[in-house]
């Protein structure tokens, strides 16, 4: 696969065709963000291509990281090295994550890799979706609202949201009632 092992090859916020479908000119280096715009897929006797995202709030913008942009950066150049290589064989597809040479890769090449990676490390069972949902938690988790949660999973409205993290959403709610006890009623420090 036309992808650096050292890169994380997967966004937590991003389905698994949305990350597969990313393309160069989804990447906005400078403000830090990715448009997530299309989704790959792949069916048995059509093989990879392109498709809207799962619905209409999927197609979205968000905020990455200084490390992502820095790990895109790395898979531009490795890229770019493959490419002069390889010269006329490699397939410009301008995607973000290729095979070898340059083609689309297939959703469940992550799901694959993924797979061998969490066996190789002695992980516990978890599947690539797994990332997903324990993004979200910890979003949910450290405060985050709801509506910012939901329009980066790319969520239609923050009922689904509220639907699929409840558990997250009530432990963050006991945590926030245990706060507000600590602010109005402060344990005195025992000398």
């Amino acid at each position: 696969m036309g992808l650096r092992q050292e890169i994380p090859t997967h966004r937590p916020d991003l389905r698994r065709g949305e990350l597969c479908g990313l393309e160069w000119k989804d990447v906005d280096f400078e403000h830090s963000l990715l448009h997530i715009r299309r989704s790959s897929l792949y069916i048995a006797g059509k093989g990879i291509f392109a498709d809207k995202t799962k619905n209409e709030s999927s197609e979205r913008c968000i905020k990455i990281s200084s490390a992502a942009i820095e790990a895109l950066h790395e898979q531009r150049g490795w890229q770019l090295q493959e490419r002069l290589k390889l010269g006329d064989v490699w397939q410009n597809t301008d995607r973000v994550f290729t095979r070898w040479d340059g083609r689309a890769i297939r959703p469940d090449s992550i799901t694959g890799w993924f797979h061998k990676f969490v066996t190789k490390n002695g992980l516990p069972p978890i599947h690539i979706h797994s990332l997903r949902h324990t993004y979200a938690t910890l979003l949910i988790a450290a405060g985050t609202n709801l509506q910012t949660v939901a329009k980066r999973l790319g969520h239609a409205n923050t009922t689904t949201t509220s639907k699929i993290y409840s558990h997250a959403i009530k432990s963050a709610d006991e945590a926030a009632a245990e706060t507000l006890q600590d602010i109005l009623h402060p344990v005195k420090k025992q000398a």
